[in-house]
Formats: structure tokens, C-alpha cells, sequence
């Protein structure tokens, strides 16, 4: 994948306009995924202020020629969706920007020509979308040289999107110049990012041009820049203006850089859109409970290519699909792993659709209720909301098909909320409801005294006394604030199921060395000691074990004995698993292919290794991976081989399911039950990846087993305290990177830390020419550049998933 190249080389002067009232504007926020560390830049997801902007484009996704992608700095993305969403703003990736070969000889250029390269850009961004739960993709293609290639890419990627329920926006030039008139059907994009930064006529002119163009005032976003000193906020404001009478709102690149008062800026748009207030404003995204859910169907198609089978139901992947035996009736069920109220359920159908159908739901696979009798279906996608309906599965239940073929369905998906506190299936971690409470708290109208978290609301605000900001986590946490010494927090919970629990909290950078205890019921059973990793340490997630519990209402309680230090979240949830600490037991599973039906993927996590098995085609390099649903320390992988084994194959671990590291290679496979160790890594995917079969048939794996590796040592990323059978651990340090002095002449000195793993410590300019780079074996260390005969600017170091910038004068 190609690196980032930068963006923007022109001159900005804003524009002047008559104040025009307007009930709500938007606000697009672009956040390059390198920014990080200097006093002028927000640099975290974290420090966002996420009640001014509507929409945030994470920047920038390059595609290769061949129309394949990958994300720079994922953790990042994860990060700032789940702050993004908690705070009612929607957030896209943003593809392409400003390169090295544009605008002629961008990668875009080459994928709209070739029909294999714009199908791979379509499903890596579909992937995406649904990988990291993003609202859409916004496309900057600067510029497009043809009507004909602008066309071949926007409008499948559009469609596709739109089928998915999600946004496709773009990043335009300001006018006919720079090819906009290539930017067809323009009237597809849910909002028209303009990049003006020109002159006051320019910034009129593209608002008219726009117009004449068909894009609806609501959304043209004005540009302004806010990236370099020399914009003032005169100027901003001025633009600021112009977008209230002649557009929709505005976008900034980028809310990274901090030059002049931005907050100008917001008070003289006015209100952001959001709630639903408009179209381009919305609502939090809803969560897909089918999503990597394990599902069960009728039959397969015969023979059935290697993008068929069962599970691809639920993959969030619009290009697989499964596909029936050409019969009636068929369906197909999938396992929520807990009781839902559920309201919305969206089918996405292949060509081969059913024109009636029922959609069932059931608590225990057979006993299935009509939430929706359909009759003279004639579209591909049917999406019911409004449902008033409660259960763990949900079923398709086909009956006419419009063509003699089967039925196919690309995706799957269910909306709702949770309507019982319990585990889901196979011991996924699951936040239990209950009641936060503190000894201080703010009643100053966005703080109580305490918050309860019931089945159906696991969000809302939260605040001590000391709190600096507000933020609502996925998994039931809060951004709890500073703390006095002494003070506390309570989570009351009613445990409904006996067993061991896990309470865990997230401290910040200053709680290293600092502690606080733990109390159940009144008695202390444990305290946590923060490890001190030194001025290297980032947020720390700490974890309790408890004693096994009784049913029946408890109260642990969170005491703080040294101030001050941030607690960012607090969660109660269980770990219960009937799988003695296998942790692929009915977790979410994918693979290359299946032989037939009766063979699906998830039966070789099941916890049946007698009767039922995962085999795939005939080839030797089929897969298979499981999901654990979280990031997890492993060791060990127990493959329990029907007779078509193999006797070459590796064992694979990644955290996004895209980059995967080979952690053991097995090269004289016997069969049977083998055990693969290797030293501990913290991942979320597992995968076996076939390399040679034993027999001329596939792989055949009775079970896909995967153990953790324990408390390890914190060199291993694992560092704990044990006390009254309490485990405290924390999350490893990832690479870090800092550099001083910042503003830096002459000699700059580079400092990093991070794993034993060796990385790459490389520097780029703005226009994203690589100025320096070198290997690092990742222990701490530093090493001093020569910038003498650098230009003066600003520049990003980069290593691993961190990066900084460094202002050279």
C-alpha cells in the first residue's frame, strides 16, 4: 500500500457573506491518522470535542493500483468511532487524498479501468465499513481526468454503500478548474465536501458552481483550512458566513491543527446538526447483533463456490453470500447468544430472492413467533423497522423463489437492544447491567449521583466532581475524572448466574506506581497496584478476578488510595465459559471454503468432537480463523484432526483480521490432536492456514481450540499482582514515539519505545515526500537526525501505529 501524500499546496483567503438564518448546519471534521504529540494539535481521538462536529472523515485509506487497502493506524479508528458514536457524530473512512502522482496518474486513474481493481476498492471499503462499524466512505479523488473513470469507481462504491444503509460522500475541487466537471453524477453523494481554499470570489464561485451543478444546498460543505498560521480567523469567519447562506455547512482540514480561534468559527455557523435534524445530521449508529454471530441454514448450494457458505450470512461482507439447495422451503437462522428486544431486521438478497417469506423469531429454536408475513417480494433489499419482538434467534423462512434457482442472501442483519443480562454464547465477555455510583458527584445538569445501567440503556453521562470531559464507552464505562484519595466508585449488580466475574477499569498515564483497593460486599478483597512503566506508559486497563460469586445482588466498590489519576471507565462483566478456558468455544469462525452442508465452519467450535466437523474443498491452501471477540494473550492451539489432515500448515494470530503474523509453522503434521505452543501474543483472530493436505481431500477439524497464555511476566505484556485469588494485569505498551526539541533546528532528537518486535522509524514532509527512515529493534532508545538542510515545516514521525509531529524552523 502506498503511504500517505499530503494534501492541499494552495493559497486561502475566505470569503464574505450576509448572515443567513438557518436551523442547523453540519460540521465535517477531517482527523489524519498521523497526527500525534505537540502542544498545537489534538492529537487523540480523546481530546476531540465531539459536540461540534456532525460528521469526522478518519484520513487517509490509499488504494493500490489493483484497488486493495489497508488502514493506517487501526487502533486509532477503533478509538474514534466508539468516542464518535458515544457522542452522536457519524464517522467515514476517507480514501485517497493528495498524492505524489496526482491528479493525472492516481491510483484511482488505474482502478477505474479495470474491472477486478474497482470490485477489490468496493469490497475493501464494504469490508471496512463493516469491520470497524463505520457510517460510509468518503472518496478524495483529486481530480478525476474522466466523466467515463469518475463513474466506473463512484458508482458501484456508491451503490454499494447505499445498499448497506451507510454514506458516500466526496472531497471535490472548487470548480470546473481541476477537472470538477469529471465529478459525475454527483447528485448520488449524501454530502459534497468543496475544497476551497482560494481566494473570496473562488470560495463564491464554487458555492455557485455546485449549485449549478444539482447539489442541494443542505449538502455543499464550504472548505476551510485550519492547518496553517497564516489563515486568521477573519478570514474563517468569512467563510463561515458564506456557507450559512449558500450551504449546508462546512468542512475543516483538519480538526487536528489548532491555528486561530475555531470556536469563531462554530459561533458564527451556529447549531450543528444532529438528532436527526436533518438528513446529513443522524442519529448514533446501531449496532448489527447478527454481526460474526454463528448461524445454522437448511442446505447449501450444490457444489458451491468458495464465496458460498452459511456463515458468510453474518460476515458483514457484501461480496460472500450463502446460497440454498434449489428447492422450497429453505431458511436460515442465527443465534444472537442472548435474548434481544428486537425492532429491525435488513436482508440483503443476491439476485436469487424470495418473493414470500416469513422473518421468525424464537428463545430456543423451536417455538418461532411471525414478527413479518411477506408476500410479492420484488426487491433485493428488505429492510423492517418497527418491529416490536423479543428472542435469541432469528429466522428467514423462505417459501417462492423468483428464480429456479435457490435462495441467496449476501447479509443478514439485526437491530435492538438487550432484554436479558446474561453471558452470550461461549463466554463472550458481556458488561452485566447495574448501578454506578460515587461519593462525589456533579448535579450541575450533566452528572447524578449515580447511573444506572439497565438492559436497555447501557449509555448516558457520567461525572465526578473532578471530571474534565464527558464520554460514554460501548462496553457500559464512563470517563469517571480525577479522584481525591479516599474517594470511590460502586457497581451494584444483581449476579443472576454464580460464577467468576471480571471488574475492570482503565487508568491513566499518571496512575503508574499509584494504587487503589478493591472491596466486595464491605470487604476488601484485593488492591491494585498501577505498574510504573516510567513517562512511556499510555492508558492502562486493569482487571479483577473475582472469588466465585452466588447469585443475588452485590456491591464492589473501587476506593482510590493515591491522588490524583484519571479513572476513564469502569465494567462488570462476566467470563463465564463452559469451554474449561478454550476460547475459540462457539466464537464467531470464517472460512475458505466448506466441502458441503453439514460441514459448516462453526462446527469445529461447537465443543462436539466426536460428530460434528468444519472440511473444506479440496485444496491445499483452504483456512480457517475464529473471533474471540476481543484481544486475548494465547499460547496454545489444539487442532483435533478428523483423517483428512495436514501435514503442513502454520498457525496465525492478527488483531483486524487483515495483517496476520504466523506465530508456529507446522511442517510434519500427524494428525490426530496436536498441540501448537509458541510464546504469548496478544490477539483477537486465530487461524490455521492449510499449506498441505494428508489426503486428496480437504482439511477436516473435529475442534479449533485456542488457550490463553496466563499471567505472564510484564515484559510479556502482562504484569500482575496476586491477592486473595485477585489478578490484577494490564495492557502491553505498544510503540511510542516522542521528539525534542518541538520546534526543532538543526538536530532533532527521535526517542521511542515499544516491543522486542523491530520497527520502522521514518519521517515525512506535508506533501509526503519520506525525508528519513531506520530500523529500531523496538527496546528504548533515541537517535539524533541532522534537519539542517530541511525546509522549514511541519513534518510527521511515524513508527508503528504512533506518530507525531515535529515543527522544523
Amino acid at each position: 500500500m502506498q503511504r500517505i501524500k499530503l494534501l492541499f499546496a494552495l493559497a486561502f483567503v475566505l470569503i464574505t457573506g450576509q448572515t443567513f438564518a438557518q436551523s442547523c448546519y453540519n460540521i465535517v471534521g477531517y482527523f489524519p491518522s498521523w497526527v500525534s504529540g505537540g502542544g498545537n494539535y489534538i492529537n487523540h481521538p480523546s481530546e476531540i470535542d465531539y459536540s461540534k462536529y456532525t460528521h469526522i472523515c478518519y484520513a487517509f485509506s490509499i488504494p493500490g493500483s489493483d484497488g486493495n487497502m489497508g488502514i493506517d493506524g487501526p487502533s486509532i479508528l477503533r478509538d474514534l468511532v466508539t468516542r464518535a458514536h458515544a457522542n452522536n457524530v457519524k464517522v467515514l473512512l476517507s480514501i485517497g487524498g493528495w498524492l505524489d502522482s496526482s491528479p493525472s496518474n492516481t491510483p484511482f486513474e488505474a482502478i477505474s479501468t479495470n474491472p477486478t481493481a474497482i470490485n477489490n476498492l468496493v469490497n475493501a471499503c464494504a469490508n471496512y465499513v463493516t469491520q470497524y462499524n463505520l457510517d460510509g466512505i468518503d472518496i478524495d479523488w483529486e481530480y478525476p481526468t474522466q466523466k467515463s473513470r469518475w463513474n466506473a469507481v463512484a458508482v458501484p462504491l456508491g451503490n454499494r454503500l447505499h445498499s448497506m444503509g451507510k454514506m458516500f460522500t466526496a472531497a471535490v475541487s472548487e470548480s470546473a478548474n481541476n477537472n470538477g466537471n469529471n465529478y459525475d453524477n454527483v447528485t448520488m453523494l449524501d454530502l459534497v465536501n468543496i475544497m476551497c481554499y482560494g481566494s473570496d470570489n473562488l470560495a463564491s464561485s464554487a458555492m455557485s458552481y455546485w449549485t449549478s451543478r444539482g447539489v442541494a444546498k443542505e449538502k455543499r460543505m464550504l472548505g476551510v483550512p485550519f492547518y496553517s498560521g497564516d489563515n486568521n480567523t477573519a478570514e474563517h469567519i468569512r467563510k463561515a458566513n458564506m456557507a450559512k447562506s449558500t450551504g449546508g455547512g462546512i468542512m475543516i482540514w483538519d480538526i487536528a491543527t489548532e491555528y486561530g480561534d475555531i470556536n469563531a468559527i462554530y459561533n458564527t455557523l451556529g447549531n450543528v446538526c444532529k438528532n436527526g435534524q436533518n438528513p446529513g445530521g443522524g442519529d448514533t449508529v446501531p449496532n448489527n447483533l447478527a454481526k460474526h454471530k454463528p448461524v445454522k441454514v437448511s442446505s447449501l448450494e450444490p457444489n458451491p463456490p468458495v464465496t458460498i457458505a452459511a456463515d458468510y450470512l453474518t460476515d458483514g461482507d457484501y461480496g460472500t453470500r450463502w446460497s440454498s439447495a434449489w428447492a422450497d422451503p429453505q431458511w436460515v437462522y442465527v443465534d444472537l447468544g442472548a435474548n434481544y428486544d428486537i425492532s429491525r431486521v435488513k436482508i440483503t438478497w443476491e439476485a436469487a430472492f424470495a418473493t414470500a417469506y416469513k422473518v421468525q423469531v424464537a428463545t430456543d429454536t423451536s417455538n418461532w413467533v411471525d414478527v413479518k408475513n411477506v408476500t410479492g417480494n420484488a426487491t433485493t433489499v428488505n429492510d423492517f423497522t418497527g418491529l416490536s419482538a423479543n428472542g435469541r434467534y432469528v429466522r428467514i423462512y423462505a417459501t417462492s423463489r423468483v428464480t429456479t434457482y435457490g435462495y441467496s442472501i449476501y447479509e443478514l442483519e439485526v437491530y435492538g437492544n438487550t432484554s436479558v443480562a446474561q453471558a452470550p454464547y461461549g463466554g463472550t465477555r458481556a458488561t452485566i447491567p447495574g448501578r454506578i455510583e460515587a461519593e462525589n458527584y456533579d448535579l450541575g445538569g450533566e452528572g447524578v449521583a449515580y447511573h444506572d445501567l439497565t438492559p436497555t440503556n447501557m449509555g448516558g453521562q457520567y461525572r465526578t466532581t473532578e471530571a474534565v470531559d464527558l464520554e460514554s464507552c460501548n462496553e457500559g464505562g464512563y470517563d469517571l475524572g480525577y479522584n481525591q484519595n479516599g474517594e470511590w466508585y460502586e457497581y451494584s449488580v444483581n449476579v443472576t448466574t454464580p460464577g467468576v466475574y471480571t471488574l475492570q477499569a482503565r487508568v491513566s498515564t499518571n496512575a503508574a506506581g499509584k494504587s487503589f483497593h478493591v472491596e466486595l460486599d464491605g470487604q476488601t478483597i484485593g488492591t491494585i497496584n498501577v505498574p510504573n512503566t516510567g513517562d512511556w506508559q499510555i492508558w492502562n486497563t486493569v482487571s479483577i478476578t473475582t472469588p466465585s460469586l452466588t447469585t443475588g445482588n452485590k456491591v464492589l466498590r473501587l476506593v482510590v488510595d493515591n491522588a490524583e489519576f484519571n479513572i476513564n471507565w469502569i465494567e462488570f462483566s462476566s467470563q463465564a465459559s463452559s469451554g474449561a478456558g478454550n476460547l475459540a468455544l462457539n466464537k464467531p469462525v470464517h472460512a475458505s471454503s466448506v466441502e458441503e452442508a453439514g460441514f459448516e465452519a462453526y462446527k469445529a467450535v461447537d465443543g462436539n468432537a466426536t460428530t460434528s466437523r468444519w472440511s473444506s474443498l479440496y485444496n491445499n491452501g483452504e483456512w480457517i480463523y475464529v473471533d474471540l471477540g476481543s484481544a486475548q494473550s494465547i499460547n496454545k492451539v489444539i487442532l483435533k484432526w478428523e483423517n483428512a489432515y495436514a501435514t503442513a500448515y502454520r498457525i496465525e494470530t492478527s488483531t483486524d483480521s487483515v495483517t496476520w503474523t504466523p506465530q508456529q509453522t507446522v511442517s510434519a503434521g500427524a494428525g490426530g490432536t496436536e498441540t501448537v505452543t509458541f510464546p504469548a501474543v496478544t490477539a483477537r483472530y486465530v487461524k490455521m492456514q492449510g499449506v498441505t493436505r494428508a489426503t486428496p481431500y480437504g482439511y477436516s477439524i473435529w475442534e479449533f481450540e485456542v488457550y490463553g497464555a496466563g499471567l505472564q511476566s510484564m515484559k510479556q505484556a502482562a504484569s500482575m499482582v496476586s491477592n486473595n485469588n485477585l489478578t490484577i494485569k494490564n495492557t502491553p505498551t505498544q510503540f511510542s514515539v516522542a521528539v525534542r526539541p518541538n520546534p526543532a533546528s538543526n538536530i532533532m532528537t527521535v526517542q521511542t519505545k515499544g516491543e522486542t518486535v523491530p520497527g520502522i522509524l521514518k519521517v515525512y514532509s506535508l506533501s509526503g515526500q519520506l525525508m528519513y527512515q531506520s530500523r529500531v529493534s523496538g527496546q528504548a532508545g533515541q537517535q539524533q537526525i541532522d534537519i539542517s538542510s530541511w525546509a522549514k515545516g511541519v513534518y510527521i514521525v511515524t513508527i508503528g501505529e504512533s506518530r507525531t509531529k515535529v515543527v522544523v524552523q
